[in-house]
């Protein structure tokens, strides 16, 4: 089922967001942890490009700063606190000071050329557990709301 927001390139992060947290899920389960990790930054990364796409209608993020979760974490944020926001009541979206936020040890796009084991089981089910909790007040309530 497409989102309200479903691009017109076929992008549509609300449901993107839903199918990578439930991967991320099996794969977690699995052992598989480095895949789980890797899908659990998609999910918040399609978390927070929902929130923009919510304000502004248009993405904001070019091919660099696309998978860049502090840009778009920081981002999401500034643009829920402007008076009038429609996300507003759904924030804060994230955990601030979350490892997975941070380019350097946490999530990145890259991390899918890491050799098996890079991520570590604990560090994979944190940034999982930040994925469910980011997807919850963000997608699980737009959706309730009739927002998505």
């Amino acid at each position: 089922m497409a989102s309200r927001l479903r691009q017109s390139n076929g992008d549509d992060h609300p449901e993107a967001a839903g199918k990578h947290l439930a991967d991320a899920g099996i794969l977690q389960t699995a052992g598989r942890h480095d895949g789980a990790a890797y899908l659990a930054g998609y999910v918040v990364e399609c978390c927070l490009k929902t929130v923009v796409l919510i304000e502004i209608g248009m993405p904001i993020w070019n091919s660099r700063k696309g998978h860049d979760l502090r840009f778009l974490s920081v981002e999401a944020l500034r643009l829920a606190v402007i008076p009038g926001a429609r996300t507003a009541r759904y924030a804060p979206f994230q955990t601030i000071g979350h490892p997975i936020y941070d380019a350097t040890v946490g999530w990145r796009e890259t991390l899918r050329y890491r050799e098996p084991g890079y991520v570590l089981a604990g560090n994979a089910q944190s940034w999982l557990d930040e994925a469910k909790m980011v997807f919850q007040k963000t997608i699980v309530s737009m959706r309730l709301d009739g927002v998505i």
